[in-house]
């Protein structure tokens, strides 16, 4: 019995509907089953975390899922983990390639192999080893429980499973051959408008349009706290995925529900967290349909926690680096008098747009929903 085929058999047996991978060379054999069987519902991730992000989106769509990824990556979602994951209940069966166990000659993979399943049950995650061809019966169960009981499960996947496999790399037989054009040349001066009322502008410009079924995830902090009170005094009533932690993953989030829907999808994103996850942009670019937009604001700075300067201000440019990851159309606005013509446009196919603006936040609480109602405000439940 090839342990990839039976994988993939209890996979359709489960209904899921995408596969989230990140590369090890154990399961390799098992990654290409996914991409001949998949197809573009196989997608490949930049960084574990993003993963958790694109399926806590995915779940608000209805769609079902799984995640692969390599054991000495399982460090790099503890956050998203208990912020998100776990926070909003978000079923995710993690199927986790554990290096370190099994003639494993790489010290630092032994060390974290050993540590996985302490880390897991630190963060109250259900842990269930497939050591051996005799425990593949083992996994449907523990797919069906991560979906029926709104939980992460982490299924431990030993190499020796997929001892004696072979695939042959298409990779080899291919012409590589791209052509890369990025043209921007600007000059970026003080904003006539902070966050606040960038985000008035946007919301006003869904109810002046009578667009009541845009979905809009708003980034953690204040960016959410004031989209949420601009929404009720507006009284605008697209539904919107307010964060409430993992920063860095809105756009990941917003992308994973722009792929489960056809509905049009605007990521409130910053100019900081796309700092945090950068790689995600690529992945946007490259599985993001017609309906998916990214309205980031920048302000050069860390505005939810005090308007420290970041790399943004005077270095970095979060337009041009979209571009270089793979966005054919981007803009820059600064101006408030122009923002509702970008907008117009931003609505108009799969785009981002740069929304400089100046530091500062309004003066507004914290949201009072807990994250089941604001999965249910956007769900329509």
């Amino acid at each position: 019995m090839e342990t990839s085929s039976f994988i993939l058999g209890i996979l359709k047996g489960a209904k899921i509907d995408y596969v989230l991978s990140l590369p090890c060379d154990r399961i390799k054999s098992l990654l290409q089953q996914f991409d001949s069987n998949y197809k573009e519902k196989h997608i490949k991730l930049t960084r574990e975390e993003e993963g958790l992000g694109i399926a806590a989106g995915l779940f608000i769509g209805d769609k079902r899922y799984a995640m692969f990824i390599q054991s000495s990556g399982v460090g790099n979602i503890i956050g998203a983990l208990m912020t998100l994951i776990k926070s909003y209940n978000i079923p995710l069966p993690i199927f986790v390639s554990h290096r370190g166990i099994y003639k494993e000659k790489i010290v630092p993979q032994v060390i974290m192999g050993e540590a996985i399943e302490n880390i897991f049950n630190a963060c109250s995650v259900p842990v269930v080893k497939i050591y051996d061809k005799n425990s593949l019966p083992l996994i449907p169960k523990a797919v069906d429980r991560a979906f029926k009981e709104r939980t992460p499960v982490a299924i431990l996947l030993s190499p020796a499973l997929f001892e004696g496999e072979e695939c042959k790399n298409p990779v080899f037989e291919k012409e590589r051959k791209k052509r890369v054009e990025v043209k921007i040349e600007k000059e970026i001066e003080n904003s006539d408008m902070k966050r606040f009322e960038s985000l008035s502008e946007l919301l006003l410009f869904l109810k002046e349009t009578g667009d009541k079924e845009t979905t809009l995830f708003a980034n953690i902090g204040f960016p959410a706290r004031e989209v949420y009170h601009l929404k009720k005094i507006l009284n605008v009533e697209n539904p919107v995925f307010y964060m409430l932690g993992s920063l860095g993953l809105v756009s990941s989030i917003a992308l994973g529900y722009s792929i489960a829907t056809e509905r049009n999808v605007i990521s409130i994103d910053g100019d900081g967290s796309i700092l945090m996850n950068t790689g995600t942009l690529a992945t946007c670019a490259v599985y993001g349909k017609e309906n998916f937009k990214i309205f980031c604001v920048d302000n050069g700075t860390w505005g939810s926690t005090g308007d420290q300067e970041n790399f943004n201000f005077s270095t970095a440019d979060v337009e041009v680096v979209a571009r270089g990851m793979g966005f054919r159309e981007t803009s820059c606005v600064w101006e408030r008098i122009k923002l509702k013509e970008k907008i117009e446009w931003l609505m108009n196919g799969k785009r981002f747009l740069q929304v400089v603006v100046n530091p500062g936040n309004e003066k507004v609480d914290t949201i009072p929903l807990t994250p089941e109602e604001i999965l249910k405000g956007v769900k329509g439940e």
